[in-house]
């Protein structure tokens, strides 16, 4: 293990990053579907389905020692025989795939926001918020961990700005009315991206030096962050908002008055930018574990494909962040679940005691199952 660069609090900042994206933003307005006693139910679950996956990949990283990345950890604990070679570069192209359309849509979702309070055109907004968030990648683990926290803060502070507004506001009935079993599912599936922090976990390892201690705690405060931002801003908006739109902000800052749409979408923006951080950090890493290149190269190949695809006006936001959830849905519940099994035999020791036994293997899968078949729903 490498001496630890990180914080707890700045490993699980990355970790809230990583999830604070857009999912976050979507859940008040199918919350309204499903009621919120079923949704605080279903919201709990995912909560724990999500703290079982991101502790099972932490326990294989720390395990894998050197090549801690999602990729590389496949390779030395799943992939078998003649094809090994040729299903991880496979898997490799796939990822890389899927975190670049993850990226991709927070460029063009933070573009529109931008351009929204920004006197200029939309390629240009899409510009600037790619140069604000490549350029602190380029500087390494510690610089994200650090500007995470910042950002992470900010959110905090600006979430709470508006809550407290919110109960000024005129209050509107809150929806108690159970919805449909397909609701159900596309809300499980929304929550379960929104603590989605899968590729973030090695860097949470590499930068606590593989201290079970830390690393545990700052999964459970990572993940926990977004459970709180879920509640509030759900809660809040559904206070608050007339009319409840698909992304939060919209409706919620219109109940509350013209200013909050300015902290709205200052909220929007940081969060966007910090899930860009923590993603392109991510699969910076994957290309260096593969190809051994240069720190900057890696960094470029991970940051630039998404600004190109995003000025090509290739789909919309919502596009993007619907195929990479199911994208990613499918491959955690296929790969990642077998290759703990697997870590586990080959080398002594779990850092999850109970918890990552057989039982608790099958019902995490069974989740993110679920999770991708809500997805196309």
């Amino acid at each position: 293990m490498k001496e630890k660069q990180l914080t707890v609090w700045e490993a699980a900042c990355i970790i809230t990053g990583y999830g604070i994206g857009g999912g976050v933003l979507a859940m008040p307005y199918i919350v309204e579907k499903n009621g919120l006693p079923v949704s605080f139910l279903i919201l709990v679950i995912a909560f724990a389905a999500s703290w079982l996956l991101h502790m099972m990949i932490a326990d294989v990283a720390q395990k894998a020692g050197e090549g801690m990345q999602i990729v590389s950890v496949l390779s030395r604990f799943l992939f078998r025989g003649k094809a090994k070679n040729i299903l991880t570069m496979l898997f490799f192209v796939l990822m890389a795939f899927v975190l670049v359309t993850n990226l991709t849509a927070y460029v063009i979702g933070a573009a529109e926001v931008l351009a929204g309070f920004v006197p200029v055109p939309l390629f240009a907004a899409k510009l600037i918020f790619y140069i604000a968030a490549a350029i602190v990648v380029v500087f390494g683990l510690k610089a994200v961990g650090i500007s995470e926290k910042y950002a992470v803060a900010a959110i905090f502070l600006l979430v709470g700005v508006l809550a407290a507004a919110s109960f000024l506001a005129p209050a509107h009935p809150l929806p108690m009315k159970v919805g449909t079993a397909g609701d159900m599912l596309s809300f499980f599936s929304m929550a379960m991206l929104s603590f989605g922090a899968f590729f973030s976990i090695p860097q949470a390892v590499e930068g606590l030096g593989g201290d079970e201690r830390k690393v545990r705690k700052a999964i459970f405060l990572g993940l926990g962050n977004n459970f709180l931002l879920i509640v509030v801003i759900t809660f809040c908006s559904l206070l608050a908002s007339s009319e409840v739109t698909e992304v939060a902000m919209t409706g919620w800052s219109a109940g509350i008055g013209g200013w909050a749409q300015i902290v709205g979408g200052l909220f929007t923006v940081l969060a966007m930018l910090t899930t860009y951080w923590s993603i392109s950090l991510a699969l910076s890493g994957i290309i260096r574990d593969q190809f051994r290149w240069d720190n900057r190269i890696c960094w470029l190949l991970a940051t630039a494909p998404s600004l190109v695809l995003a000025l090509f006006n290739i789909g919309s936001f919502i596009d993007f962040l619907e195929l990479a959830s199911g994208a990613i849905a499918i491959l955690v519940a296929v790969m990642l679940i077998p290759t703990y099994r697997n870590a586990r035999k080959e080398v002594p020791g779990t850092m999850m005691g109970i918890w990552g036994g057989t039982g608790f293997q099958i019902l995490t899968a069974a989740a993110y199952v679920l999770m991708a078949v809500g997805s196309v729903m």
